[in-house]
């Protein structure tokens, strides 16, 4: 959680460690997984809703399992009733099985990339992946006032949420289905040309979707 909190925000021009995606949108920390991480869907799902009552408005969910849940469903579906984006990590076993949420078509399914601009041969593919980010050794705050490079699809999701936060600084009227559409629709395509199972709509593009935002 640390970890991936620091993708999105953590403090920069403070020459000490990295920066963040976005710098100033705050962190909403809900604790759904244990000291180990793992947890229920029920604890997943009652996070979301919590989340949703208390003022999100972008949830990055860097967990899944692959077994499709009635209750998680709900809790996606007022999620996106409530207006709030929905960001998922693909998962990690190099598997084209549907991993939930990020399955849900509500939620943006996130495939990580290495620094070659490949699949991570670990990342989760599949028809389901929305676009990609960076997921292979990435620099963060850790815990203990440490830093870590940690490689998953779970680092790569941040990077979508960091972005939805952005959009939405810069043009607060979005909705959540906009934000994910400039998301898609401004992703550098990678892999087979269009939409595909390793990329979705490739790596996102943070400039060019700041600019759209800005423009709509």
């Amino acid at each position: 959680g640390t970890h991936v909190a620091g993708i999105i925000a953590a403090d920069t021009n403070n020459r000490e460690g990295v920066a963040g995606i976005t710098w100033y949108n705050k962190i909403m920390p809900v604790k759904v997984m244990n000291a180990k991480g793992y947890g229920t869907t029920f604890d997943i799902a009652k996070g979301i809703m919590w989340a949703v009552d208390h003022g999100a408005d972008v949830i990055n969910l860097s967990l899944g399992n692959y077994h499709p849940s009635s209750l998680l469903k709900e809790a996606v579906d007022y999620a996106d009733d409530h207006n709030v984006v929905l960001v998922a990590a693909s998962g990690n076993d190099n598997t084209n099985l549907p991993s939930y949420p990020a399955a849900y078509p509500q939620v943006m399914g996130v495939a990580a990339v290495s620094y070659t601009g490949q699949r991570a041969p670990f990342s989760n593919y599949g028809d389901y992946i929305d676009v990609s980010a960076p997921g292979v050794q990435i620099a963060s705050t850790f815990f203990n006032q440490q830093y870590a490079a940690l490689s998953g699809t779970s680092m790569a999701a941040p990077h979508v949420a960091g972005l939805a936060g952005l959009l939405l600084s810069v043009n607060p009227d979005l909705t959540n289905r906009n934000v994910a559409d400039i998301i898609r629709a401004t992703a550098y395509d990678l892999g087979i040309p269009g939409n595909d199972i390793d990329f979705g709509n490739g790596v996102i593009d943070v400039k060019n979707a700041l600019e759209m935002a800005q423009n709509l």
